[in-house]
């Protein structure tokens, strides 16, 4: 059986975090619990097998003077590697002494990384109250300000130039420089947020309660535009029968609300299981409808906070475009309402991961 193979044992390449998994992980790719580097399980050495070896005829002698007899055979077992198993050698191994990174490592498929052994810090507050303020921390507000505040100085700048190009024309060159780096330094800030919230989400899958601390992390283009591309493809898998609807029929009736309302239910868990297993398998519809199925209570409790969210934005782009001032303030507090919404998506699937069966 699986369970009496011995378990794989090495470290992680980044931080030297020892781990340890069952044999049949070999092979597939996971996150350290330790640094979250993405690392990839060695593949299993081969078995320690028993050999036989004879002596020939010759080499033995009978005590009597006889003729020569076969000696007892010899076992020659060969050597493993130490080093990949992290064993000390001088010392029989624990069964339970990885138990704990076993249990960190044991729900790998795919990209993800069921929820660690440490204990998440206790609420200070009851959870009614505290979920709405994780975004204020240190490193919340600091992302708050600069996806936010940054826009609105281009913005105020802008501003100065135009009325500016009015007295002097060409100061109209930096007003028309400054347009071009109002927005597209607005849809760049909107893009990281994104970004950020999604590690949001993963962070508080991992215990935590606060807006999670990314200054170690240095996202690329690359990243940035991965995570963005898998969260439009979860929003428009939702959305996707009543925008069909609406060209097939150019009518806006209930049922296309009834559509949109649809999508609008499973978006949360599409976004939780795109953005723990970091890959659109998430978008399994089976998947999504077995997960919901699972904790429905708990789950029609979370999707108010993503309609919420789906009525906040585009409002807040609409006021920052006609006035902007007002724009801005409202885009904060969208951007508020979505780290509160990933840190519940984290949170949910902290406590019930189990009964999402993501891991069977």
């Amino acid at each position: 059986m699986a369970e009496s193979l011995p378990k794989l044992r090495f470290k992680c390449p980044h931080c030297g975090c020892k781990l340890s998994v069952p044999p049949d992980r070999a092979g597939r790719r996971g996150k350290c619990p330790r640094c979250s580097e993405t690392l990839t399980v060695p593949a299993a050495p081969l078995p320690s097998v028993a050999v036989k070896v004879a002596q020939p005829p010759s080499a033995g002698i009978s005590p009597e003077g006889g003729g020569a007899t076969s000696p007892e055979p010899t076992l020659v077992a060969p050597v493993l590697d130490a080093a990949l198993l992290d064993l000390p050698p001088t010392r029989e191994t624990d069964p339970d002494e990885s138990q704990e990174t076993y249990e960190q490592l044991h729900g790998m498929q795919g990209r993800y990384l069921l929820k660690g052994h440490e204990e998440p810090p206790e609420r200070k507050l009851p959870w009614i109250i505290d979920i709405f303020l994780y975004p204020f921390n240190v490193p919340g507000l600091s992302i708050l300000a600069i996806t936010v505040g940054i826009p609105l100085i281009l913005r105020v700048l802008l501003f100065v130039f135009m009325a500016g190009s009015g007295l002097f024309p060409p100061l109209i060159i930096f007003w028309v420089l400054f347009i071009v780096l109002h927005w597209s330094g607005l849809a760049l800030l909107i893009l990281y947020m994104n970004w950020y919230a999604c590690e949001c989400i993963r962070d508080s899958a991992r215990g935590g309660i606060r807006a999670a601390d990314t200054a170690a992390i240095t996202p690329g283009l690359g990243d940035i535009f991965g995570q963005t591309f898998r969260v439009l493809l979860c929003v428009l898998a939702c959305v996707a029968p009543a925008v069909i609807y609406r060209v097939q029929t150019h009518q806006v009736d209930a049922i296309l609300w009834t559509l949109l309302g649809v999508g609008g239910f499973f978006l949360p868990m599409a976004l939780l299981a795109v953005t723990m297993f970091e890959s659109l398998g998430g978008l399994n519809p089976l998947l999504l409808a077995g997960s919901i199925l699972g904790t429905p209570l708990p789950y029609c409790l979370l999707v108010p906070f993503c309609y919420t969210l789906i009525v906040l934005f585009p409002f807040a782009i609409y006021f920052v475009k006609v006035d902007w001032l007002p724009g801005y303030l409202l885009l904060l507090a969208t951007y508020c309402v979505w780290l509160v919404l990933a840190h519940l998506l984290g949170r949910f699937y902290w406590k019930y991961e189990e009964r999402l069966n993501w891991a069977a």
